[in-house]
């Protein structure tokens, strides 16, 4: 086992790293730690030097176990000044933590655990951390994914290296280190919450697992051999997704736009669609909404995370949910307040209409029962025209109202406007469009607000 972790050490070129061991006291940390002291000396004897090899070990004390959290701590502690290695230890008052700010004891003591890794990490500025995965812990990792549907990313398992984090006892079984244990005489502690079935890796191990190898006995290793070749097919699969991002992703200012007549041709369609749209928060289940919405109406829209997806004539537009971070904002029906990226607009509805000396360039008078919800408000772009009022309908395009007024070149960049399947309704601040002048007979009126902010 020596042999092959010295192996594994080269294969990834950590011979020359110095690498903080997590170490929580039971039989596979305990067994990768005697394992790195045994690695260390070996380095130090070899004919090729220490060549800057060194490790420490961490260990987190999250008290859930009462004394045998305690007991945890003194073994590993004990077992570092035996062997003369640096000790790190952190307690965690898990439990105020998770009344405090909710969660899952699992995924809260995770966090905390890593959080406390990396910033350990820097302060004694050691490379990485490693932590005591074997080739059961991956294989589990596969069969959880698998089940929950993660696609292509969850069929790798556990990576051998992943940022600051090393895995360096992925090929080792559990009967292995176990073995290993028993012949040196290692000490180790038994979480007893590990023989529970509290928690869904459990019932994985305890339950589906021995199931698959009564049926299949060499599964976990066939499994685990999968994971590395899942490995190498993501690779390319992350290869191919990178260049349609780089085709189609396309960002405007603070929003991103998607061509959809070049989308559309793509296949595989869904897979390349929800690979886009992933990292702004869709989902799976969204998946078929985004293929439906590529042939509504511009105005349509699905909620993704902290974004919206938007159909916008030929485009997807992806903005942020929050308007003042947004390009493209949209307007529902009963909406009173839309508060944008430098500006800020008030709507109400009313029955009647002012005179028209009494609307101003920041006011707009709509008949609420013409329009067609959401609108649209986004920044002006090349090739937006429409029919100001006043003008006996004559087109014309919004960057020549923008030179006759003599707009600023900077200003021209803060300037929106107003959609509605499509069409300019208002050029935000300035004029409206002659198409939308309210006649008379209208019994529901829309009045629009517009003031700038700094």
């Amino acid at each position: 086992m020596l042999e092959q972790l010295i192996n594994i050490i080269d294969q990834y070129n950590w011979r020359h790293s110095k690498i903080i061991l997590a170490v929580s006291g039971g039989l596979d940390s305990m067994a990768m730690a005697s394992l790195f002291v045994r690695a260390k000396k070996y380095f130090t004897q070899s004919p090729y030097g220490l060549a800057g090899f060194d490790i420490a070990v961490a260990h987190c004390n999250f008290h859930l176990r009462a004394a045998a959290s305690d007991a945890d701590a003194a073994l590993v502690q004990e077992w570092c000044a035996v062997n003369e290695i640096q000790y790190y230890r952190k307690d965690f008052d898990t439990t105020a933590v998770i009344e405090t700010e909710g969660g899952n004891i699992q995924l809260v003591a995770r966090q905390l655990r890593y959080d406390w890794f990396e910033s350990l990490r820097k302060e004694i500025n050691y490379d990485c951390v490693a932590t005591a995965h074997h080739q059961q812990d991956s294989v589990e990792t596969l069969l959880m994914n698998f089940f929950k549907g993660t696609g292509m990313a969850g069929l790798h398992g556990i990576l051998p290296e992943q940022k600051r984090i090393i895995r360096p006892l992925l090929p080792f079984t559990k009967e292995q280190l176990k073995t290993y244990a028993e012949e040196i005489n290692l000490e180790w502690r038994e979480d007893a919450s590990n023989e529970k079935d509290d928690y869904l890796r459990n019932k994985v191990r305890h339950h589906l697992l021995p199931k698959v190898q009564e049926i299949f006995p060499n599964a976990q290793q066939s499994l685990f051999d999968n994971t590395l070749r899942f490995a190498e097919a993501e690779e390319l699969y992350r290869q191919s997704v990178e260049r349609y991002r780089k085709t189609l992703l396309m960002q405007s200012g603070r929003d991103w736009r998607i061509p959809l007549r070049k989308l559309i041709h793509c296949k595989p369609l869904a897979t390349i669609t929800y690979e886009l749209l992933k990292p702004f928060g869709l989902t799976p289940a969204q998946v078929p909404d985004v293929l439906h919405m590529m042939h509504s109406i511009s105005g349509h829209y699905i909620p993704m995370g902290d974004h919206r997806l938007i159909k916008d004539r030929n485009f997807f537009i992806i903005t942020a949910q929050q308007a003042e971070e947004s390009g493209h904002i949209l307007i529902e029906e009963g909406q009173t307040k839309v508060q944008g990226a430098g500006f800020r607009i008030q709507a109400k509805y009313t029955s009647t209409l002012p005179v028209a000396a009494q609307i101003g360039p920041n006011d707009l008078y709509l008949n609420a029962d013409q329009l067609t919800f959401p609108l649209i408000l986004r920044p002006w772009r090349e090739g937006d025209y429409f029919y100001p009022f006043g003008m006996g309908m004559k087109k014309k395009k919004v960057k020549k109202i923008l030179i006759d007024a003599k707009v600023p070149l900077h200003e021209k960049e803060h300037i929106w406007v107003l959609e509605d399947s499509k069409k300019v309704v208002w050029v935000c601040g300035m004029r409206s469009d002659e198409r939308y002048k309210v006649r008379a007979g209208a019994q529901k009126i829309l009045h629009l607000s517009y003031c700038k902010q700094d």
